[in-house]
């Protein structure tokens, strides 16, 4: 009785401990919210801090990106296309890899480089300010941390994931038509119709969600991880170990989510 009711007790620490973490991610993102909608907050100040976060999680690593989109789009567009061969489902080669590849793998792929490059960045730069009074500082000279340190990268996250994913699928696309078409044109028009049927209203709608979710959770979710970060300077790599993990469950989560509402 003594194992079963310390084993409930600590289960129930557990998800209060959930619970504390997910209303504090979630009051956090109100506040955002009712910031960015706050026409005092777009001043050329803020603007300019957004294009450098933009720049820095997106433009910086874009040749990097696009190098790593391409090997595991050619490598997945290859599996696709042989298997479907083999089974005699050639004519389903083209809506295969756009669905696989475009709305569903490379999205995730982006938003775990994102996480891996900049997510972690972003909660070490938090928990650094944090533990050095960085944020109280600025407080006290009447510069709005939210406004000048966490909006901007909560929108410059969802601009760069919105933006790379977009790219590898327009990198995707390309390759999967001289996978299964070649460098002629003869498949040119089948192609853009399979492209145009399957990019209806409600799809690229659903993509730009999923992209913009990601977005949040690879910023939203480093940032309040290094607020929690106590003031002790070697709690800042448990800090990012931590927001990390939750980075990682909340990707997840939400390609889980998004997938069962398209197919189930």
């Amino acid at each position: 009785m003594n194992v079963l009711a310390a084993s409930i007790e600590s289960l129930g620490a557990k998800l209060v401990g959930w619970f504390t973490v997910g209303y504090g991610i979630f009051a956090f993102l109100a506040r955002a919210l009712r910031l960015l909608v706050e026409p005092s907050t777009w001043n050329r100040a803020t603007f300019d801090v957004v294009v450098k976060q933009v720049y820095f999680t997106a433009v910086q690593i874009l040749h990097v990106f696009l190098g790593y989109a391409l090997v595991i789009s050619w490598l997945i567009i290859s599996i696709i296309v042989n298997t479907a061969r083999d089974f005699g489902l050639a004519e389903f080669a083209s809506e295969m890899t756009i669905r696989v590849l475009v709305l569903e793998l490379l999205p995730f792929l982006t938003a775990l480089f994102i996480a891996l490059r900049s997510g972690s960045a972003i909660n070490t730069e938090v928990a650094l300010m944090q533990v050095n009074n960085e944020l109280d500082a600025l407080a006290h000279c009447k510069v709005p941390p939210m406004q000048f340190e966490f909006l901007p990268r909560l929108i410059g996250g969802v601009i760069s994931v919105i933006t790379l994913a977009g790219l590898a699928g327009l990198l995707a696309l390309a390759m999967g038509y001289l996978a299964i078409h070649g460098f002629g044109t003869a498949g040119f028009d089948s192609y853009t119709r399979t492209i145009a049927n399957i990019f209806d209203f409600g799809i690229v709608a659903g993509l730009l969600a999923k992209c913009a979710l990601f977005g949040l959770a690879v910023t939203l979710i480093p940032v309040t991880a290094g607020l929690e970060t106590p003031k002790k300077l070697f709690m800042v790599p448990v800090s990012v170990l931590r927001g990390m993990m939750r980075v990682f469950f909340a990707i997840v989560a939400i390609e889980v989510v998004s997938l069962a509402l398209k197919y189930i």
